[in-house]
């Protein structure tokens, strides 16, 4: 049986890392995935191919008419760090629905045939917190003497959990056993508007994750970025607290650092509510009112 893991070119890396990101809350991961694969210019050399890994796929119909199926791509890319000796692989996607052992294997295949010593994955956690806040980033990683490399930077590593993993910590888990080491960096998303994509999140963990890998990139595009969403996310949150009172004091007590947990009902309401104000906003532009 054919592997589904495809490698085009083998390129002679040196000290390489793997940095992976998924969609999670505010589209943190894939969006640090996407931004250091456009802004360093990685080319892509493999893939998975994804049949085995997914369920339905997603459909594109126009005018009753089926034009295309389209499965998540799973595809590494590499950038050669022309400055220091660490390189960088670089993969993200919608994560694998099923067979998670099995994909996250096959990831951890292509870390040891590059010689990859350690492993970065990066995403987004929904928090207790603000949208107002400066956005938090908590790490979890696969070995204690991590936490010294992690000492001189602003991350929390004082997380307990017991329970399902995710993708992520499938994936470090995994990592031990091949003596690869691990370090999940997680940016806090607000838990009300952790549906929506969250610029700000995004470069926080960003900004964390080329400090520590000691990379340059060009931050002008997600800053511009994140002064458009931030006024976007502040009418947001307005008609959100003017259309739910329970929201309303669950942002309340949050700004006066009191934690509120939204029972599930209310919490699909909220979803509800979103997306008719981003209906809303997209009528409004086609319109051109804004």
């Amino acid at each position: 049986m054919d592997s589904p893991l495809i490698i085009y070119k083998r390129p002679r890396l040196r000290n390489p890392r793997l940095i992976v990101g998924w969609t999670d809350a505010g589209l943190v991961g894939t969006s640090v995935v996407d931004y250091l694969i456009d802004k360093l210019e990685a080319e892509e050399f493999a893939e998975i191919e994804p049949y085995d890994f997914s369920l339905l796929p997603h459909v594109t119909i126009e005018k009753s008419v089926l034009e295309e199926i389209e499965y998540p791509r799973y595809s590494f890319h590499y950038w050669k760090n022309k400055k220091t000796a660490g390189d960088l692989i670089i993969m993200g996607s919608r994560p694998p629905a099923i067979h998670h052992y099995e994909f996250a294997n096959l990831l951890l295949d292509v870390a040891e045939l590059f010689n990859v010593s350690r492993i970065y994955t990066a995403g987004g956690l929904p928090a207790n917190t603000t949208h107002t806040e400066t956005p938090k980033v908590s790490a979890i990683i696969n070995e204690p003497r991590l936490k010294k490399l992690l000492s001189p930077y602003d991350v929390e590593l004082g997380m307990s959990y017991h329970g399902p993993s995710s993708i992520n910590g499938l994936i470090i888990g995994l990592a031990k056993d091949r003596n690869i080491e691990g370090i999940s960096l997680w940016g806090q998303v607000p838990s009300y508007i952790g549906d929506i994509a969250n610029p700000r999140v995004c470069e926080t963990v960003l900004r964390l994750l080329t400090r520590i890998l000691g990379i340059a990139i060009d931050f002008s595009d997600i800053e511009a970025e994140v002064q458009q969403t931030n006024k976007q996310i502040d009418e947001l949150v307005s008609y959100l607290r003017r259309q739910n009172s329970i929201l309303d004091q669950h942002i309340g007590k949050l700004e006066k650092g009191i934690g509120l947990e939204i029972p599930p009902e209310d919490r699909q309401i909220f979803f509800e509510d979103i997306e008719r104000f981003l209906k809303q906003q997209n009528r409004r532009r086609e319109n051109g009112l804004d």
